[in-house]
């Protein structure tokens, strides 16, 4: 098994930390809670005491940043994403390798995206109906409606297939289940974002 010391992955929420756990412990074979670090949200990375740890900062221990580019119209996109982890890097005197979700490029998203790349092609005709259905509401003369965000658009996809169970697998505690279902194609070389992100992981988790 490759080396990592203490090197950390931070990552915006619990769903976030629940995959990347899964990717190390599917394609790595680490099994290791502390590797990715939740800090609860973009806005408080800066306050993450491993990211000034002078044990760390001696070490020469590598931060990993895996974060939403999010959407330009919600005030995210690529180059908004550099430029505040630009500024916690002056500010903290560190150093980070960033991987922006979806795809590491100017393409806008989050991490619900990439999951959704995850699923065996048969189950994606759920897209098709789900889009219909914003459609529909966006249409509709009702006001004060709650359109449905793209977590909640995941979550009803997997919700739609839950009793496609993959035999002799205990059922996951995780809100989405990665390894107890078998809508999965978790195949590296079809999935050219999750192929981007496990090479980013790859390249900068590991010591030499």
């Amino acid at each position: 098994m490759k080396k990592y010391g203490e090197n950390k992955i931070f990552v915006e929420g619990k769903s976030d930390k629940i995959f990347i756990d899964f990717l190390l412990l599917h394609f790595f074979e680490i099994d290791d809670k502390s590797i990715v670090i939740d800090v609860e949200g973009k806005d408080k990375l800066k306050n993450s005491p491993l990211l000034v740890n002078e044990r760390r900062r001696s070490e020469n221990s590598k931060n990993l940043i895996i974060f939403d580019t999010d959407s330009i119209e919600k005030k995210g996109g690529r180059e908004e994403r550099l430029k505040e982890l630009q500024e916690i890097k002056t500010l903290l005197n560190t150093e980070f390798s960033i991987f922006l979700l979806p795809s590491d490029d100017e393409n806008e998203g989050m991490l619900e995206d990439l999951i959704n790349k995850c699923f065996k092609e048969e189950f994606n005709f759920f897209d098709d109906c789900w889009s219909s259905m914003i459609g529909c509401i966006n249409v509709s003369e009702m006001e004060k409606l709650n359109i449905p965000a793209q977590h909640g658009f995941l979550y009803s996809k997997i919700d739609l297939f839950s009793k496609y169970k993959v035999q002799d697998v205990e059922e996951s505690k995780s809100k989405i289940p990665y390894h107890s279902l078998s809508i999965w194609n978790f195949e590296r070389d079809k999935n050219e974002n999750l192929d981007k992100l496990l090479k980013f992981i790859e390249d900068n988790l590991f010591n030499d």
